[in-house]
């Protein structure tokens, strides 16, 4: 009887340890995306939105796995060329939505500094056009990616931005261009609850 409180005892404490060092929360911001060798004249302003967890190694590491909702928006306007002889042709917007899972290892140098970086693979969840045409299916069905970047910790709150560089060729058409993607991400994240 008195080795199972023991080990009651010992389970509940390790428990009740670990539990401190777990913490959820949300994240919305902005992407400011390219992609290499597909015809846009600029990129869009889009958004990111997610949930993520930070489960602490030691004080000054953690482990962060994220869910993030995030679109690509690329604009190509016309050429004088493409507009001779067609005044219907507008500009075209392509709208990529991904469903990302970064898995961020986070070092914590000072008190309010956090550097992350870690792998990402994204699943397209849709993709479209606006403009002349609908979207064919022009881009691949998901994408491996490296993400390395910091945030400032407030408390609950926290202000970051992002590097995300596509390692793999995100064209599914047969042609000889490589599509790779550059994304910037900034925004907020809020830590809800935690163990």
């Amino acid at each position: 009887m008195k080795k199972n409180i023991f080990f009651i005892a010992l389970f509940l404490s390790y428990a009740g340890l670990a539990q401190e060092h777990v913490n959820f929360g949300i994240k919305v911001g902005q992407n400011f995306t390219k992609v290499n060798n597909v015809v846009a004249d600029r990129t869009k302003a889009s958004f990111h939105i997610g949930a993520q967890a930070s489960i602490r190694l030691t004080n000054f590491m953690s482990i962060a796995p994220e869910v993030i909702l995030s679109q690509t928006k690329l604009e190509a306007d016309p050429t004088l060329m493409d507009l001779v002889g067609n005044n219907n042709l507008q500009p075209e917007t392509y709208h990529l939505n991904y469903l990302s899972f970064p898995v961020l290892l986070q070092v914590r140098p000072i008190n309010k500094l956090v550097i992350e970086a870690g792998p990402q693979y994204s699943i397209l969840m849709d993709q479209s056009k606006d403009g002349k045409e609908l979207a064919n299916m022009a881009f691949k069905s998901g994408e491996f990616a490296f993400v390395g970047g910091a945030r400032i910790q407030f408390s609950n709150i926290a202000a970051y931005g992002r590097y995300v560089v596509g390692m793999q060729d995100i064209n599914a058409l047969q042609e000889q261009q490589h599509w790779k993607t550059r994304q910037w991400q900034l925004g907020i994240s809020l830590n809800l609850f935690g163990f």
